[in-house]
């Protein structure tokens, strides 16, 4: 469940870095990186306290990490291609 919620998080947090990012005046470019790097130390944070205060076990968070990383940028890199002005 945890995992679910982290995810849905990741995609909320990307949904309002694009309209908020685009209202603003970032480019997509600045907001694809913007959103990239922090979902990254947002994903490494919650791994490193899944590890310290769950105990759980360092392949454990490196699988579930993946995941959690991967589906939030997948949203992004897919509204990214179905977006572009090509």
């Amino acid at each position: 469940m945890h995992t679910t919620i982290i995810i849905t998080f990741g995609l909320i947090l990307l949904a309002l870095m694009l309209f908020i990012g685009e209202k603003i005046g970032f480019s997509r470019l600045t907001l694809t990186y913007g959103f990239v790097a922090l979902w990254l130390a947002l994903t490494l944070i919650n791994g490193a306290i899944g590890m310290v205060n769950a105990g759980q076990p360092l392949s454990t968070e490196l699988v579930v990490g993946t995941v959690v990383f991967s589906v939030p940028v997948a949203a992004l890199v897919l509204f990214m291609v179905l977006t572009s002005e090509a």
